[in-house]
């Protein structure tokens, strides 16, 4: 029965409107590490679910992720919202901030080489509306 209620709460929130039409940003390769890929937005009320996939991320390390005011590739260093690292190519964070405050201003998804090496961009993208 537990297994039931699971999936029937499942497949509500899989067909919700706040899970609907994602913004798809995407993430260009930088200073030659060739890693890109995208990250989609999911609108979910005062909040937005960001999952980020990448293509061509190095085994074994996390690299920091953050969404930063700007544009890319001269985002402001000091990040807006902190996002879960990327691990095995994705990352995947509910960000307390509505999607459209996100679009309200310039704003950027970066993607950092390492925790030891944060001044060195991999990946980045910019969140517009389409």
């Amino acid at each position: 029965m537990k297994k039931l209620i699971m999936s029937v709460a499942a497949a509500g929130l899989a067909m919700s409107p706040v899970f609907a039409n994602p913004l798809k940003v995407p993430l260009r390769s930088e200073n030659g590490s060739g890693e890109s890929g995208y990250a989609l937005l999911y609108p979910h009320g005062a909040r937005t679910l960001v999952v980020v996939h990448l293509h061509g991320t190095p085994k074994g390390i996390a690299q920091p992720d953050h969404i930063h005011p700007g544009t890319c590739p001269n985002v402001n260093p000091r990040p807006a919202y902190m996002l879960k690292p990327v691990t095995h190519g994705k990352s995947v964070t509910m960000v307390h901030a509505r999607l459209k405050a996100l679009l309200a201003k310039p704003m950027a998804i970066n993607v950092h080489e390492s925790q030891s090496d944060m001044q060195k961009y991999v990946a980045c993208g910019d969140i517009r509306a389409h």
